[in-house]
């Protein structure tokens, strides 16, 4: 997919490349990469350790152009989190001392080397968020519509799909959607523009929130209508809005409503026992 162009934002692909070969080869991460974490390299004392090679002035001036190019972009906001901002400049700092060294070389490398690696992985981030962000939240469109279009003008075609005894149910089910589409805006919101980190590796968690959300309420649905809140020494309210609003709520945080059913199951079922009994 491509990547949009909106105003106002920093295109990282608008610059020309750094060091192409370098840059090059971190442009296909390996899955599952974390956001903005650090980047496992040699220490700069093994580096140093080793044994120096011949470098010409050329050289060192070209790695000098490379790391103004670097700094020009950073500070540019090539890097959106600040942290990670800070973290890069600093790289390039020690970069540039140690090119004053007169074996300094390799060390500088190593610090350019990191400083690049954390300008790439943000430029990722940065192209994954409109690209596969922007995917999700068409996604989250068409279910928002679908939900809501299935409890207005649609909800006559719920008897095709309710079996006779539950027409209740089809009102949940809804909710409970509509929590999980609430809960992908949401989601894509706080990571896009907040923290800036969204990954492509959670797209299928995006995916299936509103389904998810749907099954959620139909069991809220299933735990009122059985009395499970009269067993616990509430009375089941009357009003069916309260249910809609434990679906919606459930279907939005989904993590915490499931930990909740894992924990009854875990009551009811007994401990394994151990190997030495």
């Amino acid at each position: 997919m491509r990547a949009l162009r909106i105003p106002g934002l920093l295109e990282p692909e608008a610059v020309g490349p750094i060091a192409p070969s370098l840059e090059t080869s971190m442009e296909t991460p390996e899955e599952g990469e974390a956001s903005m974490g650090p980047v496992p390299t040699s220490s700069p004392e093994r580096l140093s350790a080793s044994r120096p090679r011949s470098v010409d002035e050329a050289q060192t001036r070209q790695l000098h152009g490379r790391i103004d190019e670097l700094y020009r972009r950073i500070a540019g906001g090539a890097i959106p989190d600040p942290g990670s901002a800070e973290q890069a400049l600093s790289w390039l700092k020690q970069a540039r001392e140690a090119l004053l060294k007169p074996d300094g070389y390799d060390e500088a490398e190593y610090y350019y080397s990191l400083a690049l690696t954390r300008y790439a992985i943000a430029r990722r981030l940065w192209r994954w968020s409109y690209t596969y962000g922007l995917f999700v939240f068409l996604w989250g469109l068409a279910w928002l519509g679908a939900y809501l279009w299935a409890l207005t003008a649609g909800r006559g075609y719920s008897a095709w799909v309710v079996p006779p005894g539950y027409e209740g149910i089809w009102e949940p089910i809804m909710w409970g959607g509509l929590g999980g589409v609430c809960g992908i805006f949401y989601s894509l919101y706080w990571h896009v523009a907040i923290r800036r980190d969204f990954d492509r590796q959670y797209v299928m968690w995006y995916l299936v929130q509103p389904i998810l959300g749907s099954m959620i309420g139909m069991i809220i649905y299933m735990i009122i209508t059985v009395g499970f809140f009269t067993i616990q020494g509430t009375p089941a309210p009357a009003n069916p809005l309260f249910m809609y609003l434990i679906a919606f709520i459930a279907g939005f945080r989904q993590r915490f409503f499931l930990e909740l059913i894992d924990r009854i199951v875990q009551t009811f079922t007994p401990n394994p026992r151990s190997g030495n009994s």
